[in-house]
């Protein structure tokens, strides 16, 4: 009989991209490699660039491919923390902040969502011309660049600084950032639409049955005490005759207990 193999976990190491030097993230402890591939990592950014300015965003890694055992990640995700935001706004400044898609040259879609922080209040038409500017300005920037050079723009702060300069014309801005960036896969999403609307064709349909079962029960049990009404009424007429028997003799008891005190 030959021994049956006894499977270990063993840990491998987790790399970023080229563009952090491929740095090590964390390690990941597996029976087999191709098991990392789709793990998430989240990295500080101050971590992976030793600037202590960048401690306010986080970059999300996935694995995409394992090479000698060592698991190679993209970025997927930019994000800055949301206590950073908050203690940036206050009172008397503006925040403008908007959400839009954009595409990549090698065709990824993105979804993009900038911040504006003015130096004091704006109006609504301000606050609108520079969404307007903002949007137009980095939809037609990004078409022009890869996912790569995108995220090294990021990083570096170029994308920001640019954004920033062009925007401080219409109205002086404290900070311009990126507030998230992701990427958008479509084939979740429209699967996740998809579910949606099914769920939603189910629900009146379940209502409706739910609706006609409860219509069945009350029906059930109008019959169910209509039935009983005649029977409590036999049983009350019987308990009635067989009172009133009773009371005629508890009447001749008395009017003989009568004749025989007056006797």
């Amino acid at each position: 009989m030959a021994k049956a193999k006894i499977l270990k976990k063993e840990w491998h190491p987790i790399l970023a991209p080229k563009i952090f030097q491929s740095a090590v993230l964390g390690e990941t402890h597996v029976y087999d490699p191709e098991q990392m591939i789709g793990k998430g990592v989240t990295a500080n950014l101050m971590s992976l660039t030793s600037d202590v300015k960048r401690q306010n965003v986080n970059i999300h890694f996935e694995v995409f491919d394992v090479q000698d055992g060592k698991a190679i990640t993209n970025v997927v995700g930019y994000y800055m923390v949301q206590s950073s935001i908050k203690r940036l706004i206050r009172r008397n400044i503006e925040k403008i902040s908007m959400s839009f898609p954009c595409k990549t040259s090698d065709n990824k879609t993105i979804q993009l969502k900038p911040l504006l922080i003015t130096r004091s209040s704006t109006t609504g038409s301000v606050a609108t011309r520079m969404r307007r500017n903002a949007q137009d300005l980095l939809v037609k920037h990004i078409s022009s660049i890869s996912y790569d050079n995108l995220i090294n723009d990021l990083v570096t702060h170029k994308l920001q600084n640019s954004l920033k300069k062009t925007l401080s014309k219409i109205y002086p801005l404290r900070m311009c950032e990126i507030g998230s960036m992701e990427i958008v896969d479509l084939e979740k999403k429209e699967q996740v639409k998809s579910k949606a609307k099914t769920e939603k064709k189910e629900r009146p349909a379940k209502k409706v049955e739910e609706s006609k079962e409860g219509e069945k029960v009350k029906e059930g049990k109008e019959a169910q005490k209509e039935e009983k009404k005649p029977e409590e009424a036999k049983e009350n007429k019987e308990a009635s005759q067989k009172e009133k028997p009773e009371q005629k003799e508890t009447k001749d008891t008395e009017s003989k207990e009568k004749t025989e005190q007056t006797a």
